[in-house]
């Protein structure tokens, strides 16, 4: 059955004032905001219209009816109105931006600081992809006979090192026509496309060189399975533990568990990267039982027209949505081109 201009009015009512309260929502409540005269039986028939196609619940017999995950999901789809971040925030988002600081970690960190208060709810900031940044350098350093340390640095700031081991010794002077080599070489490429490069020099040069670009290739190879995980900034996971959503306690240890472990949100903001602008994920939409009652908020953000990473706000299903959305929207751009500038 396709929803009608009144189911889809009283569908907008019921969630956009369970938003506000918490609370179930009656037909009276919903009559008396209609502003078409419809009496509440009216109003109650077309509720239960929408109960027996699953977009409303009633928690309990004598209660009003709340949004079901389907509701809210026809909210944001067809629904929810298009609404621009209000002068103050994007005045404080300049502000925050044009105070650079000294590590480009804390940009992140003050990036999810500033989506929390911002949205009053939990914010998450995945930290740039190492992999798809620009090279600025490489660094070899002798740890051992066999033991290198590989000190790679980003061109926005970023740096990763590991120590990997080699097959056999490698003489001071044939280490540093290597790392001579890669920083030439190299210098200005996206990290993801250097082994690429690497194999096609390889078919490329003479033989008196090859050894020299293959020993380049098994460190860079190396280097690169060694990078760490995804990292991820998490602030605000109180705003979400404190709403009545989660005043059960086994529900709520569940929900912070998830937040603390973080490899829940790394994979959902994951799931962004695949996508393109934002994404809405609602209740069980997302797939991890212990964030049911949640919904997230998520963008990618890139860097010289590249996605490289993911933000987002986590809260109760009940989140304001057109207020949430324009937000993430407008900080994933903005953070973006604070990276560009770094």
């Amino acid at each position: 059955m396709t929803l009608t201009r009144r189911h889809e009015k009283v569908l907008g009512m019921v969630v956009g004032t369970h938003i506000k309260t918490g609370k179930p929502v009656g037909s009276e409540t919903i009559a008396e905001r209609f502003g078409q005269g419809l009496s509440s039986a009216t109003i109650r028939n077309v509720m239960h219209e929408l109960e027996d196609l699953e977009y409303v619940t009633q928690p309990h017999p004598s209660a009003g009816r709340v949004p079901s995950d389907q509701g809210y999901r026809y909210y944001v789809d067809h629904l929810m109105s298009e609404t621009k971040v209000a002068p103050h925030v994007s005045t404080l988002v300049a502000r925050e931006y044009r105070n650079r600081g000294d590590r480009i970690e804390c940009l992140v960190e003050r990036t999810s600081r500033m989506l929390s208060e911002l949205s009053v709810q939990a914010a998450c900031v995945a930290f740039p992809n190492f992999q798809s940044l620009v090279l600025n350098r490489i660094e070899l350093t002798k740890l051992g006979k066999r033991l290198l340390l590989v000190v790679w640095v980003a061109g926005n700031g970023f740096v990763e090192n590991c120590a990997i081991e080699v097959k056999e010794e490698i003489p001071e002077a044939e280490l540093t026509r290597v790392a001579q080599l890669l920083n030439d070489e190299l210098r200005g490429m996206f990290l993801d496309q250097i082994r690429s490069h690497l194999d096609e020099k390889i078919k490329r040069v003479t033989d008196h060189l090859r050894s020299l670009y293959g020993l380049a290739r098994t460190i860079v190879c190396e280097g690169c399975a060694a990078f760490p995980l995804r990292r991820l900034s998490l602030e605000g996971s109180h705003h979400v533990l404190g709403q009545p959503e989660f005043q059960n306690l086994e529900k709520s240890h569940r929900l912070f568990q998830a937040l603390e472990e973080r490899e829940v949100l790394v994979e959902l903001l994951q799931r962004t990267l695949e996508q393109k602008g934002i994404q809405v994920l609602i209740g069980l939409e997302h797939d991890y039982e212990e964030m049911q009652d949640c919904s997230l908020v998520a963008a990618p953000y890139q860097m010289h027209n590249r996605t490289v990473g993911g933000l987002g706000v986590l809260g109760p299903k009940r989140m304001p949505y057109e207020q949430i959305v324009s937000l993430v929207d407008y900080v994933s751009r903005r953070f973006g081109e604070a990276l560009e500038q770094w």
